[in-house]
């Protein structure tokens, strides 16, 4: 009789079928969001020929009832609240760098690197939503397959590795200072600057060729490069090593703090007080609570969708972290908006008392005085430590009382 060849889909393999009939096969567990009790279905044609996709004509098998419903919600909720936190934490990081333009008072080399970071969360944020819109929640997209997704896939990866670049400049800049005699502002910001932005490229090219080319032959070139696989270690394990070594960034200049805290002599509550206080501060604009979560649950597993949930919020939700911190609850931010509040107020009292010209006179001289009072940067604006030019023992001094 006439018979359709076995073969194999990259997903399961089918045997020789009678030509007209359709063979079944239970839903592979290995599928993400498989339902286990569904069944998968190919078709056989008359002509001999397995059935091809009207849209794709390629050969197709039907795997729509191998999803699992209720675990596709779960997923539908997870990317919610990656939507949720990317669209807040974009909203409060572009009012931040609003506000660093804003004050000549907060320019200097470290805030420069905050803005440079915060540039980073605002555009990975951005490709995610924009991606995840565009493309796993798009069937159409997925089965077509265009050129497109798969670039906004690379830049999206591009920037999330750009995005843990600027968190390891943070803690290498921040632990040059503190360990690093006379070390030039300039010189490391332009290091920040390669790090940043130039390096990402690397990793990123080597991931984009590689599974281009479809090295491992198992169908990475296909459906958007949705599909989980094991080259995207070459992205992971650069983001890794950059948590890794903030990590070792934060041991050493807690150690440093701890160090000159019991220097002075203070309560011991309060030198843990002072000393969990920088901790904390460190602990987002270094990105390391992404430790407390590195092991993924396995598929299935109970803890499954709560891992999915906490992790989405955690990195969605950095953004609003990282500008309450270093923005809006910021002391000197505060202290450039008492400034601006209280020269306000003694324009508008000058105005009305225009007309007893005494009064003017005086206000005005105090306008004057007040505007030209603290044009630089302040080191407590960002949190950061800034060393004295005279020794190193003195520099570790002034980094505590900033920190």
């Amino acid at each position: 009789g006439l018979y359709c060849n076995a073969t194999w889909d990259r997903m399961q393999c089918w045997g020789y079928v009678k030509a007209g009939e359709t063979a079944i096969q239970p839903c592979p567990t290995y599928i993400r969001l498989s339902n286990p009790l569904a069944y998968s279905r190919k078709v056989c044609n008359s002509d001999g020929e397995w059935f091809r996709h009207p849209e794709t004509n390629k050969v197709w098998t039907n795997y729509t009832m191998c999803y699992d419903h209720a675990v596709v919600e779960e997923h539908k909720r997870v990317l919610y609240m990656y939507f949720y936190g990317f669209s807040i934490s974009i909203a409060l990081l572009i009012i931040s760098l609003i506000i660093f333009s804003m004050f000549r008072q907060l320019k200097c080399v470290r805030v420069t690197l905050h803005k440079h970071m915060f540039v980073s969360y605002i555009l990975t944020g951005g490709l995610w939503i924009l991606y995840y819109s565009l493309v796993p929640m798009n069937p159409e997209v997925l089965l077509h397959n265009p050129i497109w997704c798969k670039v906004l896939h690379v830049l999206t990866h591009y920037m999330t590795v750009s995005n843990y670049a600027w968190m390891f400049c943070e803690g290498f800049y921040l632990h040059a200072l503190i360990v690093i005699a006379f070390t030039k502002d300039k010189k490391l910001l332009f290091m920040c600057y390669i790090i940043g932005w130039v390096l990402p490229i690397i990793p990123t090219v080597i991931y984009t060729v590689l599974r281009a080319i479809d090295i491992n032959e198992m169908g990475d070139n296909e459906k958007c490069w949705t599909a989980d696989t094991t080259i995207h270690w070459i992205l992971a394990g650069v983001i890794n090593a950059s948590l890794v070594v903030n990590f070792i960034f934060t041991i050493n200049i807690m150690r440093i703090l701890v160090s000159k805290l019991r220097s002075v002599h203070n309560h011991e509550t309060m030198q843990a007080r002072r000393a969990v206080r920088a901790t904390l501060i460190l602990i987002p604009l270094l990105g390391l609570q992404y430790i407390a979560f590195p092991f993924k649950p396995p598929p299935g597993a109970p803890g499954e969708h709560v891992y999915a949930m906490v992790t989405a919020f955690i990195i969605s939700f950095q953004g609003v972290f990282v500008a309450l911190v270093f923005c809006f609850f910021n002391g000197e931010v505060i202290k450039c908006f008492k400034k601006l509040y209280y020269r306000h107020r003694l324009r508008s009292s000058s105005i009305r008392s225009r007309g007893s010209g005494s009064k003017f006179g005086e206000r005005d001289t105090m306008l004057r005085t007040y505007d030209t009072r603290d044009t630089k940067c302040n080191t407590q604006t960002t949190h950061s430590v800034t060393p004295l030019n005279n020794n190193q023992a003195n520099k570790n001094d002034d980094s505590v009382n900033h920190t």
